[in-house]
């Protein structure tokens, strides 16, 4: 039998709803692999469309016979070139009434994130041509969708090593199931084998032979195909990225619209290197300085 009490129904227009002081933000993945690559030609390409890279190749060596005309040396060189026709952009319009009546800054926190969005795509976004690229690394290793091993990464080292690939600068950028399937492995997190401690924090410190350990979920992945991954293995010289104009914010006020339209672009691409070898003469780069390592 009701008793007409006051109840959260009858009192609901007494109740307000509070609003939080912040906004809770969307989770972002790690965005340093621009860090990790190579970026010494953007700043050359102030007009044009085009970087050439023109390569130098060692000197032929030959052995001098008594009594007979030695033989001059000469390589026709080649070059590789890097096109940067990629612009992607993030645009909105913030009528006046919605930034006078929100409780938050509205233009200015989707300014913000815009930067995260480009970078995230340049990074590891399908559309950017950048996933596409360990799947066409000539060197390879492990089996998609399979853990890798330290064999794996041993072998890694060794066609950097074949390559003649220096040893400073290389990095090892990971997706979170190659990173999780390292965890599980003893020379990673056993104290006999090293003092970084991956068991207490959870993540390999310090270098995975020689490389600087970075992980990412936007690390590639298998287009299309779920619990497969492309984890890099590479030095700094393999890949070059281009951004000929970096995040840029442009504004205007739309007066029929009553508001401040933003605009947030990027023009670049991400292109892998092709190094000459040290054979003498050689005229024919190839992309050793970089192996892709395939997993989960």
């Amino acid at each position: 039998m009701a008793i007409n009490t006051v109840t959260v129904t009858t009192a609901a227009n007494w109740i307000p709803q509070i609003w939080a002081s912040e906004l809770s933000d969307a989770s972002q993945a790690w965005t340093g692999l621009s860090d990790l690559v190579d970026r010494q030609y953007e700043d050359q390409l102030s007009i044009g469309d085009t970087i050439e890279i023109p390569n130098a190749a060692n000197p032929a060596v030959r052995f001098k016979t008594a009594d007979v005309a030695g033989t001059y040396s000469n390589v026709t060189e080649t070059l590789q070139n890097i096109v940067v026709n990629l612009q992607a952009y993030v645009g909105f319009l913030v009528e006046d009434i919605s930034e006078v009546q929100a409780k938050y800054s509205v233009r200015e926190t989707y300014t913000s994130k815009s930067t995260y969005s480009l970078m995230a795509t340049v990074e590891g976004d399908v559309t950017s041509g950048l996933n596409s690229l360990p799947d066409n690394f000539s060197q390879l290793v492990g089996s998609l969708g399979v853990e890798p091993t330290s064999d794996n990464l041993i072998r890694a080292v060794q066609y950097l090593d074949d390559g003649d690939v220096p040893e400073s600068e290389r990095f090892f950028w990971m997706s979170p199931g190659t990173h999780a399937s390292m965890l599980k492995q003893a020379v990673f997190t056993s104290a006999d084998y090293t003092t970084a401690g991956a068991i207490g924090s959870g993540r390999i410190k310090g270098t995975v032979y020689g490389a600087t350990p970075h992980v990412s979920s936007l690390a590639s992945t298998n287009p299309g195909t779920a619990g497969q991954s492309y984890s890099w293995f590479c030095h700094k010289k393999g890949v070059a990225l281009v951004m000929q104009r970096k995040p840029t914010i442009h504004v205007h006020y739309d007066l029929l619209n009553i508001g401040w339209g933003v605009l947030v672009d990027t023009i670049y691409n991400f292109v892998e290197r092709t190094i000459l070898p040290k054979t003498l003469a050689s005229t024919s780069p190839d992309d050793r300085f970089n192996v892709g390592v395939r997993g989960t």
